[in-house]
């Protein structure tokens, strides 16, 4: 591969191809905790839990009797579409009301962060919004935010939030680490699940596609650190035999995508907590340690890059906001991730 000037682009960069992150990660603390807290799929759990208990009381069993956190997204989208049970439509109901309240005071005090000012839309992922009663508390939240006076459109993204997370990297990569190939690996390391698969970059109104991804719930499984990162390996050099079985040309370059805040070297600052293990440990660099596996892709070295998963998610939605000049992104999943950006003034409406 040619020497190219940006392939000195560092490990959670600022300055993207196409964009600048103005913030990313905000770390808001409220009552001993972090603010984003208050807005996760989690705390949309221990909601539903809080009134499927105060239901019970009563001596009804919305949902049944098992625990909440494993009650399906198919289950709460048919209470909210087709109620059948009046006591689930209840739960579901207050849940969602409370919880849109919380969304919106988190968005609420993000917007009053320097970073955030001038903010105009904000696209809402994550595995929530991969539900109707996710974009259902998205547009409950916009409600709200207008009320507050807040003039900013909130909207889910446009992809499967599974494949956000990887179809960022079409926006963000090194452009020179793209040319000549069709496609190329991505990662999405979440709290709950690991991500990994084959991004088409397509031409044309279709976009980058993800036609090729692997899931694993690591929760399930509560691995090591070692374990995780054994997995993904496995999982990319699995995906480089799948792109050659399907003849596609892969360009030298693996996205990593993972929560917290990304260093320069590559190294992660903090921001980790709903990983398993330790991965801000002195020496730990997860893109060298993928490199070790993957140093090359079709006889060229590998350009690994690393950055937070709510900015590569949250760039993927870039062909839907080059209208605008401040956007962000919150990803609704674990933990509540997010970012805000500046669009380069060269990419808009070219």
């Amino acid at each position: 591969m040619p020497d190219a000037p940006d392939l000195a682009m560092p490990h959670g960069a600022a300055d993207l191809p196409v964009a600048r992150v103005e913030s990313h990660s905000l770390e808001i603390r409220e009552d001993g905790g972090f603010l984003g807290d208050k807005a996760s799929e989690t705390a949309f759990r221990e909601l539903l839990d809080l009134w499927r208990d105060r239901l019970a009381d009563a001596g009804s069993t919305p949902f049944g009797e098992g625990p909440t956190e494993e009650i399906e997204r198919d289950d709460l989208d048919e209470a909210l579409t087709r109620p059948s049970d009046p006591d689930e439509a209840e739960a579901l109901e207050r849940t969602l009301d409370a919880f849109a309240d919380d969304l919106a005071g988190v968005l609420d005090r993000f917007l009053h962060v320097p970073s955030w000012a001038g903010v105009e839309r904000i696209v809402c992922g994550g595995g929530l919004q991969s539900s109707r009663v996710g974009v259902e508390a998205v547009r409950r939240a916009e409600r709200r935010l207008r009320a507050k006076g807040h003039c900013v459109a909130l909207r889910s993204l446009h992809h499967e939030p599974d494949d956000g997370g990887m179809i960022g990297w079409a926006h963000a990569a090194p452009r020179s680490a793209l040319e000549g190939g069709e496609a190329f690996l991505a990662v999405d390391i979440g709290g709950t699940n690991l991500r990994c698969g084959i991004v088409a970059l397509g031409a044309g109104a279709a976009g980058p596609q993800v036609v090729h991804r692997e899931k694993w719930c690591h929760a399930d499984d509560e691995p090591s650190r070692e374990e995780v990162v054994d997995r993904l390996a496995t999982l990319l050099l699995d995906a480089v035999g799948e792109a050659e079985r399907r003849g596609l040309r892969l360009a030298p370059f693996v996205g990593l995508g993972c929560p917290g805040l990304v260093r320069a070297d590559g190294t992660l600052a903090g921001g980790v907590q709903n990983l398993p293990g330790d991965w801000t440990e002195d020496g730990f660099c997860l893109p060298e340690r993928v490199r070790l596996s993957l140093h090359e892709i079709g006889g060229r070295p590998t350009v690994i890059r690393l950055h937070n998963d709510a900015v590569i998610q949250g760039l993927s939605e870039w062909p839907f906001m080059r209208d605008v000049t401040r956007w962000a992104a919150v990803t609704i999943g674990t933990g509540l991730g997010n970012c805000a950006f500046r669009n380069r003034e060269a990419t808009r409406f070219d």
